[in-house]
């Protein structure tokens, strides 16, 4: 097995993951939002489970920011970081890019992984915020934050439009990457958030009727029962 095809395949392996990564962080994010808009015209329904809908939030938002942390880990030198993964491209640029049939779309140059270097670094401020969440409430408890997790907000601010930009700036490497290898792109657009919908509508249908289907229900058991 040559080394070439080696390389190739752990680039290849390397690019997937991160990009079904996004595609995953995406749509928890995504869901989270929809979730909360919900409550505009379903409060009523979410309501009825107000623990269960809020501990999905929870869940949801958690899994954006534990999972942007790994892939934005930069003390992290073996793990599968965007960072290692310029890295990686610097690396075994020849094996990766010099057998390649050529395309017509741009090459992937020291320059262009310089830039993509520059952006993440632009991102450093917003990066310190999203690292004290994971450190200060998530991996840790913190004492002060542990007692007022308004307080982790107000002192390292976070918003979803900056969650979705850190989202959107790895998908971005991630397709100049994949546009000079394969003259492709992924989209990375959240899939099903509106499944939820189908269950939160059904169930507001139902809602003026639930005591006469509470009674059929009922009927039926004891039917049975005789």
């Amino acid at each position: 097995m040559s080394n070439t095809y080696n390389i190739l395949s752990h680039f290849e392996s390397y690019k997937d993951g991160l990009i079904q990564e996004v595609i995953s962080l995406n749509s928890f994010l995504e869901l989270y939002v929809h979730i909360r808009r919900k409550r505009n015209d379903r409060l009523e329904i979410l309501n009825k489970s107000p623990a269960f809908f809020q501990l999905t939030q929870e869940s949801l938002l958690t899994s954006v920011i534990v999972g942007l942390t790994k892939i934005f880990e930069r003390r992290n030198k073996n793990g599968r970081t965007i960072y290692n993964f310029l890295n990686y491209i610097e690396w075994n640029y020849k094996g990766i890019f010099l057998n390649k049939p050529k395309l017509n779309t741009t090459e992937i140059t020291v320059d262009i992984i310089k830039e993509q270097r520059f952006k993440l670094e632009q991102q450093d401020h917003l990066l310190n915020n999203l690292f004290a969440w994971r450190d200060k409430s998530f991996a840790h408890m913190d004492k002060k934050y542990f007692e007022d997790r308004a307080q982790l907000g107000e002192d390292f601010p976070l918003t979803i439009k900056q969650l979705r930009l850190l989202i959107e700036l790895v998908a971005e490497i991630l397709n100049v990457v994949e546009g000079a290898y394969s003259d492709s792109s992924w989209s990375f657009n959240a899939t099903n958030v509106t499944d939820i919908d189908n269950i939160l509508d059904w169930l507001h249908k139902v809602e003026p009727y639930k005591g006469e289907i509470n009674n059929l229900v009922r009927e039926g058991y004891l039917n049975r029962n005789i």
